[in-house]
């Protein structure tokens, strides 16, 4: 018999003042490589951008309002992205997905004490079920398709706004890495693009070559007002008819 067992590391985080440990899978090169993305690089930092003005004013404009940010992080792994807007948007509500159990497993615990609702499921165009399916790609890498090794619940951006009624709560980011199920979650149902001042996604076109899975997603922004900026891994959408002065 053969006893697999898991090694387990920790760095140290300050977030907001706060000393936390950020626990990770020693010998999980997803873990390693999202670490490395979002801590060391800092792929979602947006003070660098020229819209960024716009989006902080708009922010600012937002809590002057006396409502809350929100922060819909779609494919939030082991919880190093929504660990990262937490230390940018102290005050913002995070929702956070991620359909792969022992992922969430480590998501809640290192966004344990913060306001982030972990919902352990995936982001589609409606609710509904899929099954988890794992393409081999380390711990980063799984998405949810029609067969797989489990049933994961499905969920959905307007059904996720139900719970946060817009006289409190203002949209603000929403972060979208579902390993190619974009192209499900935009084929219907994505009226929501135009309350969304700032979009962040990672299209998967070069992981599922001539499949065409990022046109949906393509189709559906280009009926609303966005500029696109491009960096690393993701596509910034700059919502131009929330962010001008």
């Amino acid at each position: 018999m053969t006893v697999s067992v898991e090694r387990e590391q920790k760095i140290s985080l300050s977030i907001n003042g706060e000393n936390r440990d950020f626990f990770f899978r020693a010998d999980s090169i997803g873990d390693k490589v999202v670490l490395e993305q979002i801590f060391q690089n800092r792929d979602y930092e947006l003070s660098e951008f020229q819209l960024y003005p716009n989006f902080s004013a708009h922010v600012k404009r937002v809590e002057s309002a006396g409502r809350t940010g929100l922060i819909i992080d779609a494919g939030a792994n082991i919880g190093a992205s929504p660990v990262f807007f937490r230390s940018r948007f102290p005050t913002a509500a995070i929702v956070a997905i991620e359909p792969e159990r022992n992922n969430c497993r480590y998501l809640q615990r290192n966004c344990a004490g913060l306001d982030v609702r972990l919902i352990e499921g995936a982001l589609g165009s409606r609710p509904g079920t899929g099954f988890l399916e794992d393409p081999g790609l380390s711990d980063c890498g799984f998405r949810v398709s029609d067969r797989g090794l489990y049933e994961v619940k499905v969920v959905s951006i307007p059904r996720i706004l139900e719970d946060f009624p817009p006289e409190r709560f203002s949209l603000l980011i929403v972060k979208i890495d579902i390993e190619g199920g974009e192209k499900e979650l935009f084929s219907q149902n994505f009226g929501w693009l135009q309350q969304v001042p700032l979009l962040i996604i990672e299209l998967h076109d070069w992981m599922l070559p001539g499949e065409a899975n990022s046109r949906n997603f393509l189709k559906a922004i280009s009926s609303y007002d966005f500029d696109f900026v491009y960096f690393r891994e993701n596509v910034f959408c700059f919502n131009n008819a929330l962010l001008r002065p």
